[in-house]
């Protein structure tokens, strides 16, 4: 059985179609997966009886700041300031390696921090769009 550290874990961003790029300076990331639960219980039954229905995702990524420029993650930092966002950045979160979930997104908030005697950091929230695929 494998087991997985958390340092083996990466993110990938790129706001709108292509290939995702590295987002430098990523802390953690987590990412929450609901299904919608559809009553389908018949007049006469004496219990309630559910089916799955739609799919939804939210998340975010928390990474230190360095003010980089020359890559994916101040585009992945900046993203929220679209007003007009098609939902068509791309998100990839790996657990390591090549082992990853997938999908298209919109950034919904950025925060940033600075405290005194650590780093400064930002944390970006998301809110999939679309079809989550799964390679864990």
């Amino acid at each position: 059985m494998a087991f997985f550290r958390g340092e083996e874990g990466s993110v990938k961003f790129k706001n709108s179609s292509g290939s995702a790029a590295l987002i430098a300076g990523t802390r953690n990331w987590s990412l929450t997966v609901n299904k919608e639960l559809l009553e389908c219980t018949d007049h006469g039954d004496a219990s309630r009886a559910y089916v799955g229905g739609l799919l939804s995702a939210t998340g975010s990524v928390e990474l230190i700041y360095t003010g980089t420029t020359g890559d994916e993650t101040l585009n992945f930092i900046e993203d929220c300031l679209v007003a007009e966002d098609a939902g068509d950045a791309v998100f990839e979160l790996y657990t390591e390696g090549s082992k990853k979930l997938a999908f298209s997104g919109i950034i919904t908030s950025t925060d940033f921090s600075a405290n005194v005697g650590d780093l400064q950091s930002v944390t970006v929230s998301f809110t999939s769009n679309g079809t989550i695929t799964s390679d864990v």
